[in-house]
């Protein structure tokens, strides 16, 4: 049987190699000796880690190795759980790319649902290991004519409360593991759009709830996001940056225990920035991008005048926000314009770092915070039980999250997706 091992890259973070999942039953044993163990939360030291059957069985200093074991010593490097991009939209091949940058789960705010619905019919047959795992809101909640329905993809609309339920129930028969719901009337962005009543946003949360669901709201300013909260969201989609937050809010949200994904990269883009233009002149980047890739990284929303939208004021109310101890999500929403899938997530830590979260907390936004959040029990922690979803990186991410080598491995460079059995892993790490 084989191992997979994901083609992977961190730019921010220099991988050497993701180990995703095991998911057969006869798979050989795999030791992970002297790595600095980032278990998802905290640096817990340098550690041995086994992985049998597909999971992980034991981490201690030492470890005693099973017979026919593989053995990889990761002595000067640090072993995390896979990344979670907690906001992008998934379409083409997005589950392939994600993981080639080291996402192994992607949680969807928007897309077909037949594309969602396949996809997850693939997971669900172990067919789908050599991309990243998908949770998906299906569907987002909008009102006629508001955002989400200048895609040119035909999807229901809801213009009143009395539907909230039956609108929900319809969702959730469609699959949705979760509710997306637009609040945003555009006028941070110097846009206009029509947008739910406050009373349909409350109906909609109020459904949602009843179902045992999450109701994740996309919000464009502080007064939206502030009566999303109250109307009891259980996360923001985004973080508005038309004013830095107040006081009250960030009390509120703390009460509340709403969770935030920022999207950093996409509020850079608004202000007229292309927020993956800096990853496109990484040039151990050049040979995982597409020409797709490239054009969209390099591109930015138009600036507009009317605009009221800073990433400065975002940010420090990020900062606000984390120091408060609400919950940061790491998300990118890709593929708006700067953004691209899996890549853009590393301009995303870089950007929560910059904002005044710690290189841990980063992480801890990128894997255990959002597995908890949307209660992922499988992924997003290094612990015994939990599926051997690792990222091996090279040097200490925990304390720099910019400074890493960049240099990869031969296998990434020649590009496509690498399977190798585990009694070849020793002879890939000795091709560096």
């Amino acid at each position: 049987m084989k191992c997979r091992l994901r083609r992977a890259f961190l730019p921010a973070l220099a991988l050497l190699a993701v180990l995703a999942p095991l998911t057969a039953a006869a798979a050989p044993p795999l030791v992970i000796r002297n790595a600095r163990v980032f278990d998802g939360v905290r640096v817990i030291g340098v550690a041995s880690v086994l992985v049998e059957n597909g999971r992980i069985t034991s981490i201690a200093g030492k470890t005693a190795v099973p017979a026919g074991a593989t053995i990889v010593d990761a002595a000067g490097m640090t072993l995390l759980p896979g990344l979670i991009d907690s906001h992008a939209h998934a379409f083409g091949g997005a589950l392939e790319q994600a993981p080639v940058f080291g996402v192994t789960t992607i949680l969807d705010m928007f897309t077909t649902v037949g594309f969602a619905a396949e996809r997850r019919a693939e997971q669900r047959a172990g067919k789908a290991d050599a991309r990243a795992d998908l949770f998906s809101a299906g569907t987002l909640v909008t009102a006629p004519k508001g955002h989400g329905t200048e895609y040119g993809v035909p999807i229901p609309t809801l213009a009143s409360p009395q539907g909230a339920a039956e609108f929900v129930d319809g969702r959730l028969a469609e699959g949705s593991d979760y509710i997306k719901i637009v609040y945003d009337d555009g006028a941070a962005f110097g846009l206009h759009s029509v947008t739910l009543s406050r009373e349909t946003l409350a109906a909609v949360i109020a459904a949602t709830h009843a179902r045992r669901k999450l109701a994740v709201v996309h919000i464009g300013s502080l007064e939206a996001a502030r009566e999303a909260v109250e109307a009891g969201a259980n996360g923001l989609a985004h973080l508005f940056g038309d004013r830095a937050a107040d006081e009250a809010f960030v009390k509120l949200a703390m009460k509340r225990r709403t969770f935030v994904i920022p999207t950093l990269s996409v509020i850079e883009s608004v202000t007229g920035v292309a927020s993956g233009a800096g990853l496109v002149r990484d040039t151990s980047m050049a040979p995982l991008l597409t020409a797709e890739d490239v054009a969209n990284l390099k591109r930015a929303f138009p600036k507009r005048s009317e605009s009221r939208t800073s990433l400065a004021r975002a940010s420090e109310t990020l900062r606000q926000l984390a120091a408060a101890g609400v919950h940061i999500l790491a998300g990118t929403d890709a593929p708006n314009p700067g953004t691209a899938h899996g890549v853009s997530l590393h301009r995303e830590l870089e950007l929560l770092v910059a904002a005044g979260l710690s290189p841990v907390q980063a992480l801890a936004a990128a894997t255990s915070v959002p597995a908890e959040s949307f209660g992922l029990q499988d992924r997003g922690r290094i612990a015994p039980g939990r599926r051997a979803d690792l990222l091996l990186v090279k040097g200490d991410p925990t304390t720099d999250i910019t400074g890493m080598s960049r240099s990869l491995l031969k296998s990434v460079r020649s590009g496509g997706m690498v399977r190798l059995s585990y009694d070849r892993v020793e002879s890939q790490r000795r091709t560096l």
